[in-house]
């Protein structure tokens, strides 16, 4: 496929280089900036860097950095609000590790993963009184599976094996 540069042959104007230099500002790629101009990202590399007052991003740099400044602030104040990395990155639509290398250059301090604590006794009281999984799951606030883990303990980890003097 070839490139806008070599079928359009269109002159980059100063106007298209001030646009394009606030597009790289906000987070867009070189790539992107030239494709919605119509123009060579090298050659707009180029331009851009010529300016001065443009910081040009290398290929090494952190991609949290490449976020535009809404996503950033978006993400800063999700982890404030004490969110999970998980969460955070469902919401700002990013992966996890984008949100724990913006907390890490912020020096923010990300929530871990949310665990319900249940009480397991009065999990087992109810299994007593033969309530189904499903009812004392939804009573104790956990997953069904997780009660049946913990009134089923399964009979290896139950009771150890212990070799006889036959076996050894």
């Amino acid at each position: 496929m070839a490139s806008p540069s070599s079928t359009t042959r269109t002159r980059i104007t100063e106007d298209v280089v001030d646009a394009a230099a606030d597009l790289y500002r906000q987070g867009w790629t070189l790539r992107e900036v030239a494709a919605k101009h119509g123009c060579s990202f090298q050659r707009l590399s180029v331009l851009l860097r010529e300016r001065g007052d443009v910081e040009m991003r290398t290929p090494a740099h952190p991609r949290a950095l490449r976020l535009p400044p809404g996503k950033q602030a978006e993400i800063r104040a999700a982890i404030e609000q004490k969110m999970t990395q998980a969460e955070i990155a469902r919401r700002v639509r990013v992966t996890p590790s984008t949100v724990t290398r913006l907390a890490d250059r912020e020096g923010l301090t990300l929530v871990k993963g949310k665990r319900p604590k249940w009480d397991v006794e009065r999990a087992r009281e109810m299994r007593a009184e033969n309530l189904t999984y499903r009812e004392i799951a939804e009573d104790v606030g956990v997953g069904i599976m997780t009660v049946w883990r913990k009134l089923n303990p399964s009979r290896a980890a139950a009771q150890p094996v212990v070799a006889t003097a036959e076996q050894q």
